[in-house]
């Protein structure tokens, strides 16, 4: 299973601040683009994904932590 996350750049295109995990890279980028406008000093954002285990989601949905 792959979740998407988006990671905010400053304006020397360098990672800031990552945003919180979503289920496509749509809404990762809505939520990024959301955080940009409303915050001037963001230049811009890149869209990420990740490969996670079953374990991990089991994990989650436990309330343990991954």
């Amino acid at each position: 299973m792959f979740i998407y996350f988006a990671t905010i750049t400053d304006y020397k295109n360098e990672p800031v601040l990552t945003l919180e995990y979503t289920g496509t890279a749509k809404h990762a980028a809505f939520i990024a683009s959301k955080y940009v406008d409303n915050c001037p000093p963001a230049g811009g954002f890149k869209i990420s994904k990740r490969l996670i285990k079953p374990t991990e989601v089991v994990a989650l949905l436990n309330h343990r932590g991954a």
